[in-house]
């Protein structure tokens, strides 16, 4: 039988998230640097054109998506550094 303590598995996962969130945040980046804009500013354009620009609101969409999925994983961080962990 293999004993694994809760902290090593908390650890593991605590350097999983951070990588993630490497990950989100250089996409973010590559978006805000695309566009030379927020998001925020991004949608504005979109709702605001007078023309559709389908390539512009997929990199939106895409954007949205990694902005809730960093902030989910900034969550999930903070819970793993507070050790608030359940091994089921």
């Amino acid at each position: 039988m293999v004993t694994v303590d809760k902290r090593h598995i908390s650890a593991l996962m605590l350097i999983e998230a951070y990588a993630e969130k490497h990950k989100a945040e250089e996409k973010l980046g590559l978006f805000k640097k695309k566009y030379n804009m927020e998001l925020h500013e991004l949608e504005k354009r979109i709702r605001t054109s007078a023309e559709e620009d389908f390539d512009a609101f997929d990199d939106y969409m895409e954007w949205k998506a990694y902005k809730n999925h960093l902030a989910a994983t900034n969550a999930k961080i903070k819970e793993l550094r507070s050790e608030n962990i359940q091994l089921a």
